[in-house]
């Protein structure tokens, strides 16, 4: 097989790889674990700032190791870290118990930020494909919700008493699941990177610095989709326990779930076409108001059942917006510190985190509406504050 031919295949083992990375049973009722494990609602939004300061520490790290050691190593890195974290929750216990996993969640989730997407364009680059990288990385993007559309049905419906039996089986599914994600990472082809000797004279870190200095709005892009992406996991979080509240029953959770990830992943896989007929511009307007206009509903309702609804309105919308920003935002990086400069700016969310999920999580101990209201206002500030404009997003190949 040529150089050609492997690199071939790396998007179908990269979609396959991620899909089974990112299949978590949990997710339909991971807040009512946490809660079921000892964690209060507060605590949660606390352990999120685990995260995100883990982040902070290892998002540079694991780009720099992209960019030296080669995206497949840190992309087998990352989901080693996620084995051990799923082995973990078996039986972690109590906020304290949660800090490590939430430590090494963070860090595995690192090593595929960037990476997956500087791997993806330098292989569709290789064989002169890199002008579809909005479809391939819509699709890869899609990976992540694929397995996601049927296990919130089973895990809601495994679980749907709460009991801790039920919570084990949906964790050694995960188990075995990212087992087999390691095994198509490891078959993965290393792309060639265009790394010239001034590159490596500079240094990955830096060079990634003076390419976010020299393209003012990458900033802007990466704050557009990173307040609006922070608001939908404020409501992501706060969602289970808020319509539990309001009586509807656990398994209902798994039926949301499912036409959240159904939804994300027919909008990601068609991507492409979505934003080539209403424009990227318009799409990221249209996608913030949907989600600001949700939210208002959800706030202002008083019946659970269109609360749900808008709820899977804000998450869905929401989180289909971040992978249309990855086209031109690959454009503006060379390919030699690609990772490190994604990792960079991926970094802004884990600033940002730290301050509003702290305020969030003050809020959801005072009510769970409260931290809709601070959600609506993160959305509400990405269309005025950060305006995305069609000339800006034109742009022309690095």
């Amino acid at each position: 097989m040529t150089q050609t031919e492997r690199l071939a295949r790396n998007p179908r083992l990269l979609f396959w790889g991620r899909a089974l990375f990112d299949v978590k049973m949990l997710t339909a009722v991971v807040v009512l674990f946490y809660l079921h494990r000892g964690v209060t609602i507060d605590e949660v939004f606390y352990l999120s700032i685990v995260w995100s300061i883990a982040s902070l520490l290892t998002e540079v790290p694991s780009g720099w190791l992209s960019d030296t050691f080669g995206r497949k190593r840190t992309l087998l890195l990352g989901a080693g870290l996620m084995v051990a974290c799923q082995v973990i929750y078996l039986f972690a216990h109590g906020p304290l118990m949660f800090i490590p996993i939430f430590v090494l969640m963070s860090a595995a989730f690192s090593c595929f930020s960037g990476t997956d997407e500087a791997l993806l364009f330098e292989s569709l680059k290789a064989s002169g494909q890199e002008g579809e990288m909005t479809k391939f990385n819509g699709r890869l993007a899609s990976a992540r919700t694929l397995f996601k559309i049927l296990t919130p049905l089973i895990g809601a419906w495994v679980a749907k008493d709460l009991l801790e039996w039920q919570f084990q089986i949906l964790i050694w599914v995960n188990i075995i699941a990212v087992s087999g994600s390691v095994l198509f990472l490891s078959r993965l082809h290393e792309p060639p990177q265009e790394l010239s000797v001034s590159q490596m004279e500079l240094g990955t870190l830096r060079k990634g610095i003076a390419t976010i200095k020299s393209h003012p709005w990458l900033l802007h892009a990466s704050l557009n989709r990173t307040l609006l992406f922070i608001g939908v996991f404020i409501t992501w979080r706060a969602y289970q326990p808020l319509v539990v509240e309001q009586g509807v029953a656990v398994e209902w959770l798994g039926v949301f779930d499912f036409f959240v990830y159904l939804s994300l992943f027919a909008a990601k896989w068609h991507l492409d076409k979505i934003v080539a007929w209403m424009g990227m511009a318009r799409f990221m307007f249209v996608s913030a108001a949907t989600v600001v206009c949700a939210l208002l509903v959800a706030i202002l309702s008083p019946a659970a059942w269109v609360q749900f609804l808008a709820l899977l309105v804000v998450i869905s919308v929401g989180s289909a917006r971040w992978p249309a920003f990855a086209h031109a935002i690959n454009h503006r990086i060379e390919s030699g510190a690609r990772a490190t400069t994604l990792s960079v700016l991926n970094m802004l969310k884990g600033v940002l985190d730290i301050p509003i999920l702290l305020f969030a999580g003050w809020l959801a101990g005072q009510s769970l509406v409260y931290s809709l209201w601070l959600a609506l206002a993160l959305a509400i500030i990405t269309i005025l504050a950060f305006p995305m404009r069609q000339r800006d997003l034109t742009v022309e190949t690095v």
